[in-house]
């Protein structure tokens, strides 16, 4: 499907929202956003701190903060959020003095034979699965932590659903949505993961975007999410079980799991219409909660 992005006209009186981000998907943000009679601006991925925000009482609107970019960049901070918030996850454990803790409100030792494998281990800064490795066996662990500092990493749970889904979050709830699907020749050994590399995007008009029968429940989670590790809005990757089981029986609730949040996803001109129609809606709601606007 393509967009034709028409930039808006220029104006004395208005502001465009500034964008701070290094991802080249998010230039046309930069000229087709709409003006506004306030200054703004948006991060994405970037921590450049804002010193006139209206958080620190000063007369622009800040779109996701700093901090919550930075819980949102680190498995670990964002892991601790989703603890704190119950939001639905991957049970995660962290290795620390020779051994293994279930991260939990009060953290449980684990036996490393005892975990419960495949064990996906998650570096803290690892991006489009860069820096993640499976791990099938108690062997195989023990051999990443003699190659590896365990320190730079989380230790995650995997969760073989068969679907997994890119959620794009406000606290208002989700306003664009699609499915992960891969691609028929990916090999066996890259299945495990979903990508740009061996997926393809699947609308949610489309019939293969099979919408599990509790979506809502699911859109909630990950409303929470977002607002969980303080960001305004963002994108939220699970995983999610099939609509029917095993035996082919409609599933009358499918399980997921929250996979991460992200304040900088790659965009697709569909999905940059979706922002240009949002971050306005976003700012002007942000404003007149400060009282910006009257």
């Amino acid at each position: 499907m393509k967009n034709k992005l028409v930039p808006v006209k220029k104006s004395l009186t208005r502001f465009r929202t500034a964008v701070y981000s290094r991802h080249n998907t998010h230039r046309p943000l930069r000229t087709l956003l709409p003006l506004l009679p306030f200054r703004s601006c948006l991060h994405m991925g970037s921590q450049t701190s804002i010193q006139d925000s209206i958080q620190k009482g000063g007369r622009r609107v800040e779109i996701n903060s700093v901090q919550g970019v930075r819980n949102s960049a680190s498995k670990l901070l964002m892991k601790q959020c989703f603890q704190k918030a119950k939001v639905k996850t991957a049970d995660w454990y962290l290795y620390q003095g020779g051994k293994f803790f279930q991260q939990l409100d009060t953290p449980k030792e684990v036996d490393i034979n005892k975990l419960p494998y495949p064990i996906i281990a998650k570096s803290h800064y690892g991006s489009r699965c860069q820096g993640n490795y499976k791990l099938d066996t108690a062997a195989q662990l023990t051999s990443f932590l003699e190659r590896h500092t365990p320190s730079n990493y989380i230790f995650e749970r995997f969760y073989n659903y068969s679907k997994e889904y890119r959620l794009h979050i406000t606290e208002d709830g989700c306003f664009y949505t699609c499915r992960k699907m891969l691609k028929k020749d990916t090999p066996k050994d890259k299945q495990w993961f979903k990508n740009d590399s061996n997926s393809v995007w699947i609308l949610e008009e489309n019939p293969q975007f099979e919408k599990p029968v509790n979506w809502q429940e699911i859109v909630d989670d990950c409303t929470k999410a977002i607002v969980a590790v303080g960001l305004d809005v963002g994108s939220v990757d699970l995983r999610c079980q099939g609509a029917t089981d095993e035996k082919g029986n409609t599933r009358k609730s499918c399980d997921w799991c929250v996979i991460e949040t992200n304040s900088a996803s790659g965009m697709a001109p569909i999905v940059l219409q979706k922002y240009i129609d949002m971050i306005p809606k976003l700012a002007t709601k942000i404003a007149q909660k400060h009282g910006l606007l009257k």
